[in-house]
C-alpha cells in the first residue's frame, strides 16, 4: 500500500512541476541541450535572461500553438504558413528569451539565426515575439507562465503583469522534411549570428517523440529563485 501512494505521489509532483510553454506544449517536450551557451552570446542579448530551448511539437498539438493569444504574429502570415503544414512534416518550437533592455541602443539580429536538424536546413519558419511573466530574486528572472492566458492564474499574486513587466522571447516554428529526421538519435543545432553552435538532441522510436527528463533541472533551478 505504502509503495503505491509513493507512486501517486511522485506521479502528482512530476505534474505539478511541468511548466506551461503554450496551450498544446509543456516542458516535457523540451529537447536535451548537448551544448554550453557561449560567452560572446550571453554577453550580446543580456546575462540575466537569456536562455535558449527547443520543443518538440506533435502534429495533434500544433493547432493549439498557433491559436495561442499570445502570439504576436501578423494573421496572414500565420495562415500562409499552416496552410504549407503537412501531417509528415516535423515542427520545432526555437525559443529565444532576452534582456529587452540590450536593445534600446543594439538592433535586433534574431532573424539571421538559422537552424539544422540532422545537417538539414529548415524548409520554411515564421517567427514572432511570445512574451512571458516572470518573478524575480534580486537581479535573476524566473519565467512564470504565458502572459495573457493566464491572467486569472491562482497564483498571479507572485508574478508581475503589466503591460511594462515582462519577459520578451522571440519564438522561432521550424518546419522540416520528414525525412531529416532519423528513427533514434536526431541533432538539432542553432547557429547565430557570431557564428555560435547551440546544440539539442532528441531521440524518436517507432515514430513518437521520446520524453526526456529535463523537468527536474528546471525545477530546481526554478525553486532556487524563489528561495
Amino acid at each position: 500500500m505504502k509503495k503505491k501512494i509513493i507512486v501517486i505521489l511522485t506521479f502528482i509532483y512530476s505534474c505539478n512541476s511541468l511548466t506551461l510553454i503554450s496551450p498544446g506544449i509543456t516542458s516535457e517536450y523540451r529537447l536535451g541541450k548537448s551544448s554550453s551557451l557561449k560567452f560572446e552570446e550571453s554577453s550580446f542579448y543580456g546575462t540575466n535572461i537569456y536562455q535558449i530551448n527547443v520543443f518538440y511539437i506533435e502534429n495533434e498539438n500544433r493547432n493549439f500553438i498557433f491559436q495561442d493569444p499570445n502570439n504576436i504574429l501578423d494573421f496572414k502570415i500565420k495562415e500562409k504558413f499552416e496552410n504549407n503544414i503537412s501531417d509528415l512534416d516535423i515542427l520545432l518550437l526555437a525559443e529565444i528569451c532576452f534582456d529587452k533592455e540590450k536593445f534600446k541602443k543594439t538592433p535586433l539580429d534574431l532573424i539571421l539565426y538559422d537552424f539544422e536538424l540532422n545537417g538539414n536546413r529548415f524548409l520554411d519558419k515564421i517567427e514572432y515575439i511570445y512574451p512571458y511573466s516572470f518573478s524575480m530574486k534580486g537581479n535573476k528572472y524566473s519565467l512564470e507562465k504565458p502572459l495573457l492566458i493566464h491572467d486569472n492564474y491562482p497564483n498571479q499574486k507572485n508574478i508581475i503583469k503589466t503591460s511594462d513587466d515582462f519577459v520578451t522571447c522571440s519564438r522561432t516554428i521550424l518546419k522540416f522534411n520528414k525525412d531529416s529526421q532519423n528513427d533514434g538519435k536526431n541533432r538539432v543545432n542553432i547557429i547565430t549570428p557570431r557564428n555560435s553552435i547551440i546544440s539539442f538532441e532528441y531521440l524518436i522510436q517507432k515514430g513518437k517523440f521520446v520524453i526526456q527528463n529535463n523537468e527536474e533541472i528546471e525545477f530546481n533551478v526554478r525553486i532556487k529563485h524563489k528561495q
